[in-house]
């Protein structure tokens, strides 16, 4: 019997002690400000000092709500008694300080060095578990079922066997199963393309009777036997091919589209306009959250007497409070800091148009704003970015370089497979082959294999020749 794992391991090498603090600060790098506002509100309830940023409390707020109020550590028992040498949360609370001898930029490339982290499919996943299951058999089931996942989202294991193995009921592994199905990206543990397209169809409210019967009939799909499908599913050859335009709208494997590069949904975290002659990036001020430190009902009760629990209680919520809004001033000034750069990087792309978009590596940002490439990582992750161009994820904007011919000047990656789909949208009746379209790319300038050229192709779902010409001779 294979011997079996069911709870995943984590490995992780530590140069130096990460804090809780530390690791929050790294957390709200990845969030977009929509994830960020659901953060700070627990964060709200959990901690009495910390408040929204709104303006019926600017007014019971001291000069300087962020910080501890100098001068009067006589006056205030919790001060006297708690001491900065005392305080378990000195190591923290000061650390962006002007007077620290470390800069924010250092701090960042110090945690990033100690802990480089990139979240998975399979992270998220555990963190829907986590959320979802409340019974601890059920979570090992499910953490199993994850371990068992295939690389693109199917789940083509046997359930039987894992009864087997594990000793338990065949009926509660498929229950967990079930529940996993329903979790993002949207598809996942399908067991069949089938089920994968009919839960994305579902999802965009586009399922019925006779889309079921369709989904059950893709073998006669691919033949293109459209007249025989219209029986099947009791509707006219018209709608037949209505409906299978509705299914090119998914993809045919659940994990595609975890990592999107192109959005239409949903508030942008960045804004970039026209401003005169140049461009002018900023955070949406509708979606940033704002939280700030109430120093006023510290010093309040600073003044009270209390039990020491309740004094290193509060003093602990003070100075965290204090780190949360430092790490939430933080992480918005960098990410503006990382758009500018990047768009100043695609000037070109924002004047004339994808053709012009210039190669850019994570490297490439974060060497220029002495940062951490995985920050950059982090910052661009699952955020969008509004332009006179569209909305579009921060990481649209990163691309190999595809070197030019006779030494010309490198392309994006992204540029390139914008030229195959062109020379594919214009092909006429007679589609080209991707050998053809290495001929045709050579001849302006690129140079690529043709198992290159068929991988971008795969990666934008644009289906091979020869179906592409059977998809034309039914006039799709």
């Amino acid at each position: 019997m294979v011997k079996i794992s069911l709870i995943p391991g984590i490995k992780q090498t530590q140069g130096i002690s990460l804090t809780p603090q530390l690791i929050q600060s790294i957390k709200l790098y990845e969030l977009n400000n929509l994830e960020l506002e659901n953060y700070l509100a627990n964060e709200i309830l959990e901690n009495p000092f910390l408040e929204n940023k709104d303006d019926d409390y600017e007014e019971n707020l001291g000069p300087n709500e962020d910080t501890i109020v100098e001068g009067k550590s006589s006056e205030s028992d919790l001060e006297v008694e708690i001491s900065q040498s005392e305080n378990p949360l000195d190591d923290y609370s000061n650390i962006y300080d002007e007077g620290s001898s470390i800069s924010s930029n250092e701090l960042t490339n110090i945690i990033e060095e100690t802990i480089a982290y990139k979240k998975s499919i399979n992270e998220s996943l555990i963190e829907q578990v986590d959320l979802s299951f409340s019974n601890h058999i059920n979570r090992i089931i499910a953490y199993f079922l994850i371990e068992n996942l295939e690389a693109d989202g199917y789940f083509k294991s046997n359930i039987s066997e894992f009864s087997v193995n594990l000793d338990i009921p065949e009926d509660r592994i498929r229950k967990v199963l079930m529940k996993l199905k329903t979790f993002q990206p949207v598809g996942i543990f399908s067991e069949t393309l089938n089920e994968c397209l009919y839960r994305q169809l579902k999802s965009m409210n586009l399922m019925n009777d006779s889309m079921k019967y369709l989904l059950k009939n893709l073998k006669e799909l691919a033949d293109g036997n459209i007249s025989k499908l219209a029986k099947i599913c009791q509707v006219n050859e018209t709608e037949i091919l209505n409906m299978v335009k509705k299914i090119r709208r998914c993809s045919p494997k659940p994990i595609n589209d975890f990592d999107a590069n192109i959005s239409s949904i949903g508030e942008p975290d960045i804004i970039v306009k026209k401003n005169l002659s140049e461009w002018a990036v900023e955070l949406n001020e509708n979606t940033l959250p704002r939280i700030l430190v109430n120093t006023g009902y510290w010093e309040e009760l600073a003044r009270k007497k209390m039990s020491e629990d309740d004094k290193k209680y509060l003093a602990e919520r003070y100075a965290s409070g204090k780190w949360l809004l430092k790490a939430v001033e933080q992480r918005a000034a960098t990410i503006l800091r990382v758009s500018k750069e990047i768009i100043k990087r695609q000037n070109d792309f924002l004047e004339k148009g994808l053709a012009h978009m210039k190669p850019m590596l994570l490297k490439d940002i974060a060497k220029e704003l002495d940062l951490h490439e995985s920050t950059i990582s982090r910052i661009t992750n699952s955020k969008e970015i509004s332009t006179p161009r569209g909305v579009f994820q921060l990481k649209f904007f990163f691309s190999k370089a595809i070197v030019g011919i006779d030494g010309g000047e490198d392309i994006s990656s992204n540029v390139v497979k914008n030229k195959i789909k062109n020379l594919i949208d214009k092909e006429g009746d007679k589609p080209l082959s991707d050998s053809k379209l290495v001929s045709l790319l050579k001849a302006s300038g690129i140079n690529l294999a043709r198992r290159t050229v068929t991988k971008y192709r795969v990666n934008m779902r644009i289906p091979p020749s020869f179906e592409r010409k059977k998809i034309k001779n039914l006039n799709i």
